[in-house]
C-alpha cells in the first residue's frame, strides 16, 4: 500500500557504462519507488534507449551530464581509475565543468534522496549536499571507502598501474574539491562514502566482497516496460538463449556458429542488423533486434550465451541456467572467471571461426555437470530473491527519509 505521507523526491542517476542493464535496473527501482508514493527523476546517460522501459510510468526523464570527448589509451583499460581518466578526470578544468553541471541538476531536482548507478561525478558533486545518498550496482565500480581501487585483471603485476592511475585521478578530484572549498580525498573510493551501498549481485561476484562491511546484497530485479516475449522454435533440441552486442568483433562467426549448433537458438540483439540475422533464420534459429523479456525466458533455456554483463549474468544464475561467456571488457572477464571458478559456466575469449564456436557450444550443451551446478547454485540463492532489488531500495529510502519500512 502507498504511504499517506507527502511524496518524497528521489533523483536516480546513471553516468558511465553502456549497457541496457543500467536503464533496466533504474526502471525497476523507479517502479517500486512509485508504488511507495515517491516522486522520481531519472537522469540517464543515454535517453535514446530509455523509452521502452518507461512507457506510461510517469517518471520524469532527464539528460545526465556526460563527458563528450573521445579519449583513448595506449593500453587496455585496467581499472575504474582508467575509466575515469577517459571520462573527464584527466584535467581539473574539464572535471570542474562536469561537476558543476551535476551540482546544478541535483539542486534543480531538490531530491530528498540521491540514488546513483555508476555515477561517480554525481557522487563528487553531492558530497556537500544535504540529500541522503544511496549507491547501487554490481560491485566492480563501487570500491570501499578508505581502500585503494583494484585492477580488473587478477594479474598482481597490474596493481601498480592501477595505483598510478588512481593517484592521477585523485589529484584531479582534489583540485576540483579545493576550488569548491571542500576537504581532499585519499582514495577514489572516498567519493562513495554514502548512507547505503546496495550490491545487485551475489557476494562472490563483488570485486570488493572480501572487504565490504556495510554493503547490502539484493539480487532479483526486472525490466519493466519490456513486453516482447522470447519465442523459441518448436523443435525438441536444447534451448539456447543468447544476448549479443552487434559490435562484438567476432559477431558474424558467433551467429553463424549458433545457426549450425545442436540447439534451438533465440538471439536477442537490440539494435542489431535485421538483414544480417534474417539470412540465418530457420526453424531452429530465431532472433529479435528489440529488447525482449530475457528474465522470463531464462528458466526455459538450457544454456545462456552473453558477454558477462552483470544483469543478464544474475538472471542466468538465479534461473539455474549455465552460461557461455564472450567477454568484451575486463569487468566482464572478471564475471566470467568467477563463473568458471564456481563451475557455472565456460568462457570464450577468442572466437576463431564459426566452426570452432559451433564445437564450443555443442560441448557446453553436453556438459551436464554445468547444468547440475547451476541449478544447485540457484537453489542456494533462492532466499536472496524473495525481496526484489526495487523493494529493497524502497525499504532503504523509507528508512533514510523517516518513513516506516515496508516488509515484503
Amino acid at each position: 500500500m502507498p504511504h499517506s505521507r507527502a511524496p518524497k523526491t528521489v533523483l536516480c542517476t546513471w553516468e558511465l557504462g553502456g549497457q541496457l542493464g543500467h536503464i533496466a535496473r533504474l526502471a525497476h527501482i523507479a517502479q517500486a519507488l512509485n508504488e511507495r508514493n515517491y516522486h522520481c527523476y531519472l537522469a540517464l546517460k543515454d535517453l535514446s534507449r530509455a523509452a521502452p522501459f518507461f512507457q506510461g510510468d510517469g517518471q520524469q526523464l532527464l539528460q545526465a551530464p556526460v563527458f563528450l570527448p573521445k579519449i583513448r589509451m595506449q593500453r587496455p583499460v585496467l581499472s575504474l581509475a582508467d575509466t575515469l581518466l577517459l571520462s573527464g578526470y584527466l584535467h581539473a578544468e574539464e572535471l570542474t565543468g562536469l561537476t558543476q553541471a551535476w551540482t546544478n541538476l541535483i539542486e534543480l531536482a531538490q531530491p530528498d534522496l540521491l540514488l546513483m548507478d555508476y555515477s561517480p561525478t554525481a557522487a563528487l558533486a553531492a558530497r556537500h549536499l544535504p540529500c541522503k545518498k544511496i549507491i547501487v550496482g554490481a560491485g566492480f565500480w563501487q570500491p570501499v571507502p578508505g581502500h585503494p581501487i583494484r585492477s580488473w585483471l587478477t594479474d598482481p603485476s597490474q596493481t601498480s598501474a592501477a595505483q598510478q592511475s588512481e593517484q592521477r585521478v585523485v589529484h584531479t578530484i582534489n583540485q576540483v574539491l579545493s576550488k569548491r572549498g571542500q576537504p581532499p580525498i585519499r582514495y577514489i573510493a572516498d567519493l562513495f562514502a554514502v548512507e547505503r551501498t546496495i550490491i545487485n549481485t551475489p557476494p562472490e561476484f563483488d570485486l570488493y566482497g572480501d572487504i565490504r562491511q556495510d554493503g547490502l546484497y539484493f539480487h532479483k530485479s526486472g525490466a519493466p516496460g519490456i513486453e516482447k516475449p522470447v519465442q523459441f522454435g518448436p523443435g525438441p533440441q536444447p534451448k539456447i538463449l543468447a544476448y549479443l552486442k552487434p559490435g562484438h568483433p567476432q559477431f558474424d562467426a558467433i551467429v553463424e556458429g549458433l545457426s549450425r549448433c545442436n540447439g534451438n537458438v533465440y538471439i536477442a540483439c537490440p539494435r542489431g542488423d535485421q538483414k544480417r540475422l534474417a539470412a540465418l533464420q530457420s526453424e531452429r534459429f530465431h532472433f529479435s533486434v528489440e529488447p525482449v523479456q530475457l528474465a522470463t525466458a531464462m528458466a526455459q533455456a538450457d544454456l545462456f550465451i552473453g558477454h558477462g554483463n552483470s544483469g543478464t549474468t544474475l538472471e542466468s544464475i538465479l534461473a539455474g541456467t549455465p552460461m557461455l561467456v564472450l567477454p568484451i571488457q575486463l569487468e566482464q572477464l572478471l564475471t566470467a572467471q568467477t563463473l568458471h571458478q564456481l563451475k557455472l559456466g565456460q568462457t570464450v575469449t577468442q572466437v576463431e571461426s564459426a566452426q570452432q564456436f559451433t564445437r564450443v557450444v555443442n560441448d557446453t550443451l553436453a556438459a551436464t555437470e554445468l547444468r547440475q551446478n547451476a541449478q544447485a547454485y540457484a537453489q542456494q540463492q533462492a532466499a536472496h530473491s524473495k525481496v526484489t532489488l526495487g523493494e529493497a531500495v524502497a525499504n532503504q529510502c523509507d528508512e533514510l527519509s523517516g518513513g516506516s519500512k515496508q516488509q515484503a
